[in-house]
Formats: C-alpha cells, sequence, structure tokens
C-alpha cells in the first residue's frame, strides 16, 4: 500500500519528534494494514523482555523496505520517524506501543 497524503495529518506541516501529542492508540502490529492515521508511536519495553526491536514503515518507505530499531528495555521510547506501518515480523512480542498524534 503506497503512501496515502489524504491520510496524513501533517502534509505540509512541520514536525518535530519533541511536539506534544494531541491523540494516541494502541496499535497492534500487522504486517499487512497500514495504521489508520499516520503517526510518531511511542513504544515500551517491559523490563522482563531480555531484548526489544520494533519493525516499522516510514512515511516514505516502501511496503518491502522495513526497518528495525532496537528499544531499550524498561524505558519509554518515542520514534523519531513518522509511521505509516508497525510490523507484526520483526517486531519483539510483548511491547505496548501508542501512536503520538
Amino acid at each position: 500500500m503506497p503512501y496515502d497524503p489524504a491520510r496524513d495529518p501533517w502534509r505540509g506541516s512541520a514536525v518535530s519528534p519533541t511536539s506534544l501529542g494531541r491523540a494516541g492508540a494502541a496499535v497492534t502490529p500487522s504486517d499487512d494494514a497500514d495504521l489508520e492515521r499516520y503517526a510518531r508511536i511511542r513504544v515500551f519495553a517491559p523490563a522482563a523482555l531480555e531484548s526489544a526491536e520494533v519493525s516499522i514503515l516510514p512515511l516514505d518507505a516502501a511496503d518491502g523496505e522495513p526497518l528495525t530499531l532496537p528499544v531499550p528495555v524498561g524505558l519509554v521510547s518515542v520514534l523519531e520517524f513518522l509511521v505509516r506501518r508497525v510490523l507484526a515480523t520483526g517486531t519483539t512480542p510483548g511491547l505496548i506501543i501508542h501512536t503520538v498524534n
């Protein structure tokens, strides 16, 4: 599924990884479905995990070009990417993931 500007609330706006979110929702990773609304994501890896990774498709990435990032265990991370999909494949089970809009 290619990038859809109609689903991008920041189209034409300056976005900062440090700006505050106005809305959020829980994310269930999926290899097939894009997020309902493209977003930054907040990821929490519980301390019970030995290590953690999240696999994403940034806005401009093709479907077959995921980016897999390490996530620090026991800490919250807000990724510095606008994300259109969080993939199940490559994402550590047990992560708590939310959109930040």
